[in-house]
């Protein structure tokens, strides 16, 4: 399409900036990813997934899912069970509840975390207020801690 037809269509390229405010947004490209889990002794861990994105700005945002490895699991979601700690600043959310009574060893997503404008490296630590018994073993708060560099 020629300039003219441009203008007089209302048609133009958008930036990434102009983007951002668009219903739907737009979320920056990834820089980088990862993952850690705890090690509790027993089949039921946490797993913490990690992506670092950058927007036209140059803002940095770190996406936090964190999920529950177990084989047959049934879990409360408790007010506030899940906190997450980056940097040193602490975010809480209710857990999604579980209830799984498969035989195959799964992940089940507990909760999910955007934290903006953060540095990296960071420093990541996931709890959840589990509270109960799995294999025989009685497990209370589950923590994975780990560093996402970027």
């Amino acid at each position: 399409m020629k300039e003219n037809e441009k203008a007089m269509h209302g048609v133009e390229a958008m930036h990434d900036e102009k983007l951002e405010s668009v219903a739907g947004g737009y979320y920056g490209q990834v820089i980088s990813s990862g993952s850690f889990s705890s090690q509790t002794g027993t089949k039921l861990n946490l797993l913490v997934n990690w992506s670092a994105t950058v927007d036209g700005n140059g803002q940095k945002s770190l996406t936090v899912t964190v999920s529950a490895t177990s084989y047959s699991l049934y879990a409360a979601g408790l007010p506030n069970g899940l906190e997450l700690s980056v940097n040193g600043m602490t975010y809480t959310a209710t857990p999604y509840a579980i209830n799984y009574g498969g035989n195959s060893f799964v992940a089940n997503t507990l909760g999910s975390f955007t934290v903006p404008n953060v540095f990296g490296p960071a420093t990541i630590t996931a709890s959840w207020r589990f509270n109960g018994s799995y294999s025989g073993a009685w497990l209370g708060t589950i923590t994975a801690s780990g560093v996402a560099s970027f």
